[in-house]
């Protein structure tokens, strides 16, 4: 397996410089990391057809199999993952269809979530997708943060609990 210390953070925001990103900042608090922003690669819809070979989806997964740790940060939009995301998660679908190798390729791996939205709480059933794939798939569900924010930023304690799931996310895969 590749780079054991680096965790994959696959951020999944509409803009950058964002709250999910800064989030995201605060929980790896400079461990290394390798980032993939999907604002930066063109992942397709899932087609019955497939369309791993004319987008940047394989690139992404061939990330995931080097990493033992997977970060998905998103934010909240709708009360469900941002259409970013969504289009990535539903590509999962070529992972056991059409290139089933690299699917099982990712079994071991750690998954983790990261979300921030407006509510006081992460919305109910918003881990579901991320929690049942990574049991699909044969990964361990590390579990997720989620911080409230406003036009300002963060709510004050969401420093202390980014670096406490952070401490998790790095200490609870050992290989």
């Amino acid at each position: 397996m590749g780079d054991q210390l680096r965790a994959l953070t696959i951020l999944g925001s509409a803009r950058g410089e964002s709250h999910t990103q800064r989030l995201l900042d605060m929980v790896l608090a400079a461990r290394p990391a390798t980032r993939i922003d999907l604002r930066d690669l063109d992942i397709r819809q899932y087609e019955y057809d497939g369309a791993m070979e004319r987008d940047d989806f394989e690139k992404v997964v061939d990330a995931m199999i080097s990493h033992a740790r997977i970060v998905f940060a998103t934010p909240v939009y709708w009360y469900s993952m941002s259409g970013r995301m969504k289009v990535f998660f539903d590509r999962f679908t070529d992972l056991v269809t059409v290139r089933k190798d690299l699917g099982r390729k990712l079994k071991g791996r750690s998954v983790f979530l990261v979300a921030c939205g407006s509510e006081k709480k992460m919305p109910a059933g918003f881990e579901v997708p991320f929690r049942e794939t990574a049991a699909y798939l044969h990964m361990t569900y590390g579990g997720a943060f989620y911080a409230q924010t406003d036009k300002t930023g963060f709510l004050p304690t969401a420093t202390d609990d980014a670096a406490a799931f952070g401490r998790r996310v790095f200490t609870m895969l050992r290989r």
